[in-house]
């Protein structure tokens, strides 16, 4: 009979500790495709990261987080540094890192479906900002949306939005912010961390891009850069249209309300009952009370109580849900990651601009120099410079 449990207790009570899990995982992957090979080098390698979350008292699944995965990630980063300096021993490749990380990514990306995480905090914004850049090799390999692809979602977002409104009005506010998330993404080169809230993360700027943040005249909107600096980001012409209609939709009442609030009921009514509870100092009984005889809106707006902005796991299920919906060709695991990926929409309007200038391309996506940008695309200066010198050769032969 076959084994109704081949990767792991559904029965247990709690999630079991990181070694036992690690058990599990490679119990599991010895009855899929995966090669002893992978298994023996999975192994090894988080059985080194158990050891380095060890010896900081870390040993069961409950205590990770993406700050724990962000300080590893920082670990590994550190390594790669010594190596490149060539000044102490222990140092590793920026591929090697990248090996790692993404070992200890599968393995988490496997306790989420198990419920032994809330998520795979290896694919968290801060914790992969904390990383090493890619080697040029690796980031040819990294998703980035193509023109085509941009072309399409926008046009599924803009249809999409352009029925609603016309069928609900003002009722159209999911509509108009999908099309806005979208178009902010696609035709301004931010990070996802920089607009959207992070879980784990409660730094001043990193709690999602507020109005206030947002100049359309200027066209620019302000974020916590990479860098930890506010930054002025580009915000494209084409970006404008869908954020004035939405803006107008959503109807803001503060500069302090987030552009992309969150749509999750359960995170808006614990802001609000904590607001009642200790702004307002309403008892309990009143709380629920208010909470309801009124829509949780209509609560938020009528207190003035600023609901929190969609994390970028939010956004990625929105992008998710866009992508399915708009049936956009992408690559499904485990080739792909089935959709099109926040940071993918920064990479392919990098790309883009990197064709037809260097300079503006640096500028866009803020990099401090042109060669960061040069380390980044580097595969095209490859191409072009292989078909210049073939053009050379052919002249060369004619002459």
């Amino acid at each position: 009979m076959p084994d109704p449990q081949p990767q792991g207790p559904a029965t247990s009570s709690s999630p079991p500790s990181l070694q036992e899990g690690l058990t599990q995982f490679l119990t599991a992957k010895s009855k899929g495709d995966e090669s002893g090979n992978y298994r023996r080098n999975a192994k090894r390698v988080i059985t080194r990261w158990i050891d380095w979350l060890e010896q900081r008292d870390i040993d069961r699944f409950e205590q990770l987080d993406e700050t724990v995965l962000a300080h590893y990630a920082e670990y590994l980063r550190r390594r790669v540094a010594a190596n490149e300096a060539e000044t102490t021993d222990g140092g590793i490749a920026r591929s090697t890192a990248w090996t790692y990380y993404n070992t200890i990514s599968a393995f988490l990306g496997w306790a989420s479906k198990w419920g032994y995480i809330q998520e795979n905090y290896a694919r968290a914004g801060l914790a992969q900002e904390s990383m090493p850049e890619r080697s040029a090799s690796q980031q040819t390999e990294q998703q980035f949306w193509t023109p085509d692809q941009r072309d399409q979602i926008l046009r599924y977002v803009n249809e999409r939005a352009h029925d609603a409104i016309e069928e609900k009005g003002l009722d159209a506010e999911i509509e108009a912010r999908d099309r806005a998330l979208v178009a902010v993404l696609a035709f301004t080169g931010v990070r996802g961390s920089e607009i959207f809230r992070s879980e784990h993360d409660n730094r001043t700027g990193r709690q999602g891009l507020q109005w206030r943040d947002v100049d359309l005249e200027e066209q620019t909107i302000s974020v916590l850069g990479k860098n930890q600096q506010r930054q002025s980001a580009w915000l494209l012409e084409q970006a404008i249209p869908a954020l004035e209609r939405y803006r107008t939709i959503s109807d803001p009442p503060s500069d302090e309300w987030p552009v992309f609030p969150t749509k999750h009921a359960p995170s808006l009514y614990q802001c609000a009952r904590t607001y009642l509870r200790e702004v307002e100092d309403e008892d309990e009984e009143t709380i629920e009370e208010i909470l309801d005889e009124h829509s949780i809106g209509e609560v938020l707006r009528d207190y003035q109580i600023t609901p929190p902005a969609i994390t970028t796991t939010g956004a990625r299920s929105v992008m998710k849900r866009l992508c399915e919906a708009a049936d956009i060709d992408v690559l499904t695991p485990p080739e792909g990651p089935g959709y099109l990926q926040l940071h993918g929409a920064r990479r392919g309007i990098g790309d883009t601009f990197y064709r037809m200038d260097r300079g503006t391309a640096q500028d866009l996506l803020r990099h401090q120099s042109l060669e960061t940008t040069k380390d980044h695309y580097s595969h095209i200066d490859a191409t072009e410079g292989a078909k210049r010198a073939s053009e050379m050769l052919d002249r060369s032969n004619d002459s």
